[in-house]
């Protein structure tokens, strides 16, 4: 059976690169404004002659030949990935990446990088647990995902190596719109606030939602005193993090949607944003800033507990063990949620606010690296301001 999709795959593959020669000459033609030279494709080009044909034909056959060695290695479970993937496309039984982050069922020694599946030998993400049979969450919906075995968790902290690092970090939503838009920044209230709080340390990494601009809520923080060099990254959605360059080195980056807004309350799809980060010390970060879908504490389809398990995807497709990961933001989720109480069960809540309920939280794979925690207030937001220091 195998064996003959692959000829079958051999026999077409080599025909199409036979005739994507002809489909070439006949654009060409077509691109020029002579009808009588497209009257007929053979008066531009003549017949491929037999040992031009043959070229055509093995080079075809070359490229099949991939594609049915991918094909048989896969039929005895030799393929880099588990068919049964789960991915943001229609049919959740391809073998492939993810669009954006590349978390997917990858087989031990393999990684995404974009849509490719590539080796990283010894250097690999955690990676998504096997999940055949499990049931399907917020299925026929674009964000459905299978999830894991409820003993599946990523709440182990990594042994320390070395001296110990201090990491400081702030989620913050900004109540742009009003903040920023209608009272123009009300006085550089919440980056006196950010100024105000990030003490002889300073802040090394800050998470900000409803943010769209990082750079001018920074700008307002140092012309309040905040001292330090930080880089931006825009996640898109409103959300954009910042980290301490003279502190941290950017391994790595991206952003991926996991859920989306009711229809009751719809503003679109929400993502979750990740910096994978080296400190000067040798400690690896990865850092998830996220802003829940609406609304606030809504369960099923892509507002519920799939969007926790797709946050989780992110983690596991893109940090590697060993990686101290912090999962911060406005879940606009209530600790009782669906959300919350998914994300309860694969990681550490370490902190929560207390506005609207308690929607903003800090989470870890390090419980007890948790040195202090604190409400900041709302700084002119809608929001509670959180910091949480660890010592890793």
């Amino acid at each position: 059976m195998m064996a003959s999709k692959v000829l079958r795959a051999v026999l077409i593959t080599a025909s199409l690169s036979m005739q994507a020669v002809a489909d070439t000459d006949t654009k060409a033609c077509e691109s020029r404004d002579d009808s009588q030279a497209c009257a007929s494709n053979t008066s531009v080009r003549p017949a491929l002659s037999r040992g031009q044909m043959f070229v055509q034909l093995n080079h075809g056959v070359q490229l099949a030949k991939k594609k049915g060695d991918d094909l048989v290695n896969m039929s005895e479970g030799q393929s880099a990935c588990n068919l049964d993937v789960q991915r943001r496309r229609r049919n959740s039984a391809m073998c492939s990446c993810r669009r954006r982050t590349g978390a997917s069922n990858l087989q031990s020694g393999y990684m995404c990088r974009g849509q490719e599946i590539t080796s990283c030998g010894s250097n690999c993400p955690i990676g998504w647990p096997e999940t055949s049979g499990q049931p399907m969450v917020a299925e026929g919906a674009w964000c459905q995902i299978r999830s894991p075995n409820s003993s599946w968790h990523l709440k182990t902290c990594p042994e320390a190596s070395g001296s110990s690092v201090t990491v400081k970090v702030l989620t913050y939503n900004l109540f742009w719109w009003n903040l920023f838009g209608q009272r123009k920044g009300n006085d550089e209230s919440a980056g006196r606030l950010i100024a105000d709080t990030s003490g002889p340390e300073q802040y090394d990494i800050m998470a900000f939602q409803e943010c769209d601009d990082g750079d001018r809520i920074l700008s307002d923080a140092k012309h309040q005193g905040l001292q330090g060099d930080y880089e931006t990254i825009d996640g898109g959605h409103a959300i954009a993090l910042a980290f301490r360059k003279s502190r941290f080195e950017l391994l790595d980056h991206g952003s991926e949607e996991v859920g989306e807004d009711s229809r009751a309350q719809y503003y679109g799809r929400r993502s979750a944003q990740w910096a994978r980060l080296r400190h000067r010390d040798g400690v690896v970060m990865f850092f998830v800033n996220h802003h829940g879908p609406l609304r606030v504490s809504e369960d099923g389809g892509c507002t519920g507990s799939s969007v926790a398990l797709n946050i989780m995807q992110v983690i596991a497709g893109n940090a590697h063990p060993g990686d101290r990961i912090v999962l911060v933001g406005d879940f606009n989720a209530e600790p009782w949620s669906s959300r919350i109480g998914e994300l309860d069960k694969r990681l550490h809540r370490v902190f929560s606010g207390t506005r609207m309920g308690g929607v903003d939280h800090v989470y870890s794979n390090c419980n007890d690296s948790v040195v202090t925690r604190k409400n900041l207030g709302t700084g002119g937001s809608d929001h509670d301001a959180l910091s949480v220091t660890f010592n890793f």
